[in-house]
């Protein structure tokens, strides 16, 4: 993340709560940066313990941001680990919420039970396996739908049945221009994009505020935004005629033709995420730098 990137936005989040999977690098950690500048509480996840001390760098980052400008960060970074591919996924976010006394806890009234208020939910942690048509097996067929469709319903279900939302959320799922220009190897992966961007139409219809039942969280938004080639630590890991393959498929289709960054989708994502989006809902936003427009 370029040091540009890196400053202190207008506090138009200040007093809210995120919840981001897979926060602890690549995109999901530039949209911790882009919210938290902006004065919001990060909850974010990772699937392992070796990750956890990214958080503590991320809110040392913070803290000095807002330091440098003279004013105090009294918000939260939290990382917890919590897979996308194990079923309790849901209930560890839920649990951690709970048991964070800087969330804005409630106690419902008569039941001395804390219930914690989100605002924000960005599902951006993926299962991007490859899978080659004719090779698959059970076993990864089963593990992308968990991480991909599964996990997502899963937390959104969880925070939904818990009365957790406020009005006017915001629920953001990370997709791919791979569902719309697909690849024989990412059968799977570009199956669950799709079916990510179908579950924000649904909870757009949802939660809106024309049913009752939903009335605690109206005027909460769904949106998906689908990512191009974008220069993650993921990405740069793959071997480099890999690379290539990838830079010669997507970058001549953009009009912009470089590899995207990390904040260039969580400008997107934070844009969402902010009052003046409120009436952007069920839609998917092409963040890919025109590798896919969309209409």
């Amino acid at each position: 993340m370029t040091s540009e990137s890196v400053r202190l936005r207008p506090q138009d989040l200040k007093d809210k709560v995120a919840v981001i999977t897979g926060a602890s690098r690549g995109i999901g950690r530039a949209i911790a940066v882009n919210l938290a500048s902006r004065g919001c509480s990060i909850l974010g996840t990772c699937s392992n313990d070796a990750s956890l001390h990214h958080f503590t760098e991320l809110e040392n980052q913070v803290e000095q941001l807002y330091s440098i400008n003279g004013r105090s960060y009294n918000s939260e970074i939290t990382g917890i680990v919590a897979d996308i591919h194990d079923s309790r996924c849901a209930t560890t976010i839920y649990n951690a919420l709970c048991h964070s006394d800087r969330h804005r806890l409630r106690q419902a009234r008569g039941t001395g039970r804390c219930t914690p208020k989100v605002d924000i939910v960005v599902h951006n942690a993926t299962d991007a396996n490859p899978g080659v048509v004719g090779e698959l097996t059970v076993d990864e067929i089963q593990k992308s739908l968990v991480g991909n469709v599964q996990t997502p319903v899963l937390i959104i279900e969880k925070l939904v049945r818990q009365k957790c939302f406020n009005p006017e959320s915001r629920i953001i799922y990370i997709s791919s221009i791979r569902s719309r220009k697909p690849w024989f190897d990412q059968l799977m992966y570009s199956a669950g994009k799709s079916a990510g961007e179908s579950l924000c139409r649904s909870w757009a219809d949802a939660f809106g505020g024309k049913y009752d039942t939903y009335a605690f969280m109206a005027g909460t938004t769904a949106n998906a935004v689908a990512v191009g080639l974008t220069e993650t630590g993921s990405i740069l890991q793959c071997p480099p005629e890999m690379i290539e393959t990838f830079k010669n498929e997507f970058i001549p289709m953009q009009s912009m033709p470089r590899m995207g960054q990390p904040e260039d989708v969580a400008d997107v994502v934070g844009m969402l995420c902010g009052h003046d989006a409120r009436w952007i809902t069920g839609s998917v936003i092409s963040a890919s730098g025109g590798g896919v427009m969309m209409q």
